[in-house]
């Protein structure tokens, strides 16, 4: 691949994780509120077992929606570099 390839890979995926960020967020807080209603139920054998499956996916969600805009931030540094380079400004 030439530099000119990365740096629309790099627009590309910055774009992608742009727009992925709303999506990640939503489902966090949709996690989360899932999580602190099972919390506030009649403690059952089902609740309980659905109460440890949504804690896992409140952390799996928060790292996401942590990771997902620095991908995006450093993807579209790289497309600036790489801009810059294929420019053949000094």
């Amino acid at each position: 691949m030439t530099v000119a390839q990365y740096r629309n890979l790099m627009w590309d995926l910055a774009v992608i994780f742009a727009w992925l960020c709303p999506l990640v967020l939503a489902m966090g807080y949709y996690a989360r509120r899932r999580f602190r209603t099972l919390l506030k139920a009649p403690l059952t054998e089902e609740v309980e077992h659905q109460t440890h499956a949504w804690e896992h996916r409140v952390h799996r969600w928060t790292v996401l929606g942590l990771l997902i805009p620095e991908a995006s931030i450093i993807c579209f540094i790289a497309w600036l570099v790489l801009s810059h380079l294929t420019s053949g400004a000094p």
